[in-house]
């Protein structure tokens, strides 16, 4: 369940992820159009505190201006107005002609808020008197609010409420909607891994998905029976072949032995043997991947001394006579002696022989071949490594790859990818166990089996 559980909890993080991403574009949309409403031309930028600054009144009450005071205020179509304590024009520049020159204090408390007469008007205290400074009419909308200040931290504290009540019930939707989604896809996904592993599958063929149901219970089914049906032709072809095979052994070991034929013919006969001999290990090493690729064959599961079991393999080697082209070294440490491991000891030591036999298959000018078998608490580690021409780049990629398959056989029967290494894979895997290749060309070979331990 984990990766359906993983494919699941991404689709949550990323719907998760698109509302953030909403949020904060709506954000950015928001105060682009702030900044986009501020730089509109129409925006009056007169500063009232910069008029007042340029109309200077002396201890007499004569008034004085700037030079450039006209300029600035025709430049920002403005105009000003300065009224002394009787409400009286005492000065001004670019006044409209429809404004008056004397104002009561009722008039003063209207523009000083709103506007006079349709102007826009900002109004500051001067040394002079009242100064006014109004522009365009319909140039600056003008608002006067009074509110509780109670009432607007109530306001604020309520749109940050329901801006979080929004994501709470946009997040419940999206998992409820997760949920839902993950209730009709998680058996297709189940069903996905029953298949790869080659077991069959039989989902409920109801609910919204019934027709992908249906349509992988038939694809398992349709696969399983696919494999059974190459599994049981080989185990057949396997047994069939055994009887001819046998006979022709006979015969070609009688005719080897027979010595009144002449060398020749007793040559010819040996080499026959030998390629019936060839093909026997092949058909046995085929029928045996077949079982183990598809689950047939049992494991006859023990104690193992992994010790032990590779000092056996390395005498059957020795004790078989090899030629003097080849040596095989064993190594191993007082500690690991005592330790066991759980598994098939058959197939283990079938697994070691063809370790040691790929090395000396594939380094026919002759090799130094060493095995090695240290344990330590947890682990037990096997490794056969020889000082040969070593595997090429593209062969060791191939080697390591996770989908590992026979090839055709050439007319030396000899498998393009080698059946004894694809039988230590499976070996190695039905032992829930690991295996490393290194090599390098003309620098020799190294394989490390790893396999988890019993105990002492």
């Amino acid at each position: 369940m984990k990766p359906v559980e993983r494919f699941f909890r991404k689709y949550f993080l990323s719907m998760i992820g698109v509302i953030v991403l909403f949020l904060f574009l709506n954000i950015v949309l928001f105060f682009s159009v702030l900044i986009w409403a501020w730089q509109s031309p129409d925006l009056a930028e007169i500063s009232i505190y910069d008029i007042s600054e340029r109309i200077i009144a002396d201890e007499s009450g004569n008034l004085t201006t700037e030079n450039d005071l006209p300029e600035i205020l025709q430049e920002n179509h403005a105009w000003a107005m300065l009224l002394d304590d009787k409400g009286t024009v005492v000065w001004q520049e670019h006044l409209p002609d429809e404004l008056p020159l004397q104002y009561t204090a009722a008039d003063i408390a209207k523009f000083s808020r709103w506007y006079l007469q349709g102007y826009p008007v900002y109004v500051q205290e001067h040394p002079g008197g009242l100064l006014v400074v109004g522009v365009e009419k319909n140039s600056l909308v003008k608002y006067n609010f009074i509110v509780n200040e109670d009432y607007i931290k109530k306001i604020f504290i309520g749109i940050i409420a329901v801006f979080i009540v929004n994501i709470i019930v946009v997040v419940l939707l999206i998992w409820k909607n997760t949920h839902h989604v993950e209730k009709a896809v998680a058996p297709i996904l189940r069903g996905i891994e029953t298949i790869s592993a080659g077991q069959t599958v039989l989902l409920p063929e109801k609910g919204e998905l019934a027709e992908i149901n249906q349509k992988l219970n038939k694809a398992g089914s349709f696969i399983a029976k696919k494999d059974n049906a190459r599994a049981e032709w080989i185990s057949g072809i396997s047994h069939d072949i055994r009887t001819p095979l046998s006979v022709i052994l006979g015969f070609a070991g009688q005719l080897e032995d027979d010595e009144s034929l002449p060398a020749a013919a007793r040559e010819q006969a040996a080499y026959i043997r030998r390629q019936g001999e060839k093909l026997r290990s092949l058909v046995s090493d085929l029928n045996l991947a077949s079982k183990l690729e598809y689950s047939m064959q049992p494991l006859r599961m023990e104690k193992v001394f992994a010790v032990e079991m590779a000092r056996q393999a390395v005498c059957e080697f020795l004790d078989g006579g090899i030629d003097n082209l080849y040596t095989i070294d064993f190594a191993s440490d007082p500690q690991s002696e005592t330790v066991f491991m759980l598994g098939d000891a058959a197939l283990l030591k079938r697994a070691l022989c063809n370790l040691i036999q790929n090395s000396i298959t594939h380094n026919p000018k002759g090799c130094s071949v060493s095995v090695s078998v240290i344990c330590n608490e947890s682990s037990t580690f096997i490794t056969v490594a020889d000082d040969g021409v070593g595997v090429s780049t593209e062969k060791l990629k191939e080697l390591r790859a996770k989908t590992r398959h026979i090839e055709s056989i050439d007319e030396k029967l000899n498998l393009k990818h080698g059946l004894g290494i694809l039988l230590v894979w499976q070996i190695v895997e039905a032992h829930h166990g690991t295996m490393e290749i290194t090599s390098a060309p003309q620098n020799g070979c190294q394989t490390c089996l790893t396999f988890p331990n019993g105990q002492k």
